[in-house]
């Protein structure tokens, strides 16, 4: 399976699972009001900020095991594996603990949330703490199906799995108008992910928990890598949510939810980018295993394929917002978010992009450079969004996000740098970037017989999307046709 079939294995389940949160927001909204919709969001907010809670084994098991697995030794990949468990499962129970104390404790001072609803929110953090205890336990396994390209069962299983998360949970939210009982289903379907991923590796790999096979001296090889990756989960779960952590606590709940949709939205987009990290990260891992030097051939592959469908997603909506907004949220909440979500989503699009370089920077070992762009990013961001904020409201805290990305697109040219690939400094690059914007400065002209929200406006819309989606599916297709003969 090439890496870019692996890359639309990893994409597939975020495009479904995408699709229908988009269309679910609405609903959720509707059922659950403004502020049990932000209550529930601020556990989600506080969750984003512990995505260190694996201790960054998931990654550094990884690591080792594709190389052992680019070696053939296969006593290496139990003896990784199982002390990467026998690690684990107590740090992580430790984390679940320390996430409930402080979202128990610190959340109802630290959000704007009713003094009656306190309780109500402490409940959720308890519930939060069991699903971040079985979610990122799930995750750890998902590295082990990565490492060995299984990256149809993962697809598969994700989308699954997704759909039983979301769509009961409209029901649920419908039913109850509570975002507790929301909390205690996602733990649910968290467990059952786990379940399948255990059994799963007992079947495929030979491989359980294998505590047995864990050794001192496979933890002290693993040890700096495990440290550094320990160091920049800790700086990226910090910095992952800091913008809305901020907004939190400056903005009253119908700015907060405005700049929420229009961040959640990016962030499919760029839950999308994350979905390359594994293939890049593991072939890259088998790469380092055999000594191959194909990081650059990986590196401009991946970037090619996944750069004009970003691009695509930033103009498209930059352009059509008005009108997409108003069919989907409804005129009065459409035109809050209207003004915040072309930059949220650019910000987000960059920083998916940016998932191939860091994906890398991992691989080759240069952990402590990808945690000194991703602390930049981090700061900026709160330096953005507090004066953003202070200078111009929701709308200049968003223009303030977008600005502390310019450090993602630094650590892109560094790696460009480091495996002398091609990327943004390929002069195609900014080709591609001058069509599209040249097709959708022609149907832009559409502006000029309507409305910019009337909805005569999704004909246009929905060319251009089409068009320029057609466009690139021939040349992807082409490119994959071809990579099949010749593996072939």
């Amino acid at each position: 399976m090439s890496i870019k079939q692996q890359t639309l294995w990893s994409m597939a389940p975020l495009v479904v699972i995408s699709a229908v949160n988009i269309v679910s927001v609405p609903l959720f909204l509707h059922s659950l009001g403004s502020e049990m919709y932000a209550l529930w969001f601020y556990v989600i907010t506080l969750s984003g900020m512990f995505g260190f809670a694996d201790m960054g084994l998931g990654v550094a098991v990884g690591r080792y095991i594709g190389i052992a697995l680019g070696k053939n030794d296969y006593e290496a990949v139990r003896g990784y594996w199982g002390t990467g468990n026998l690690i684990v499962i107590p740090f992580l129970a430790l984390v679940a603990l320390a996430f409930i104390g402080i979202g128990a404790g610190w959340g109802p001072k630290w959000f704007n949330v009713s003094p009656g609803n306190a309780n109500l929110l402490r409940a959720c953090f308890v519930a939060g703490g069991f699903g971040l205890f079985f979610t990122y336990y799930g995750q750890y396994w998902l590295v082990l199906s990565q490492a060995h390209f299984d990256f149809k069962f993962i697809g598969l299983l994700q989308i699954g799995t997704g759909l039983l998360l979301v769509i009961p949970s409209i029901a649920l939210a419908f039913l109850t108008r509570n975002p507790l009982v929301l909390v205690l289903w996602s733990a649910l379907i968290g467990l059952l992910q786990l379940g399948v991923f255990v059994w799963h590796t007992h079947q495929n790999y030979n491989l359980g928990f294998n505590l047995r096979t864990a050794s001192l001296d496979r933890a002290r090889e693993m040890a700096a890598y495990i440290g550094k990756n320990f160091a920049g989960l800790i700086s990226g779960s910090f910095f992952s949510s800091i913008d809305r952590v901020i907004l939190g606590k400056l903005a009253p709940a119908t700015d907060f939810n405005s700049y929420t949709i229009s961040a959640n939205l990016g962030g499919r987009l760029q839950g999308l980018g994350t979905a390359v990290m594994g293939p890049v990260f593991h072939n890259t891992n088998r790469a380092v295993g055999d000594e191959r030097n194909t990081a650059a051939k990986i590196y401009n592959e991946t970037f090619s394929f996944v750069f004009e469908w970003y691009l695509l997603a930033a103009i498209w909506l930059g352009l059509w917002h008005p009108v997409l907004l108003r069919l989907w949220l409804g005129e009065e909440m459409g035109m809050r978010v209207a003004p915040l979500l072309t930059p949220l989503v650019i910000a987000c699009c960059i920083n998916a992009i940016a998932n191939i370089s860091t994906a890398q920077l991992g691989s080759l070992n240069r952990l402590g450079t990808a945690i000194g762009f991703s602390t930049t990013a981090g700061v900026l961001a709160m330096a953005g969004v507090w004066i953003g904020w202070h200078v111009a409201g929701v709308i200049g805290a968003a223009y303030g996000f977008l600005f502390s990305r310019v450090a993602y697109l630094a650590q892109d040219l560094f790696t460009v740098h480091l495996t002398k690939a091609g990327g943004w400094l390929d002069i195609r690059t900014w080709f591609k970037m001058a069509a599209q914007g040249l097709v959708g400065a022609i149907f832009a002209l559409s502006y000029l017989l309507f409305e910019r929200d009337a909805y005569w406006l999704l004909i246009p819309a929905a060319l251009h999307g089409s068009l320029v989606a057609v466009w690139l599916l021939r040349s992807f297709a082409g490119q994959l046709f071809a990579s099949n003969t010749t593996n072939a």
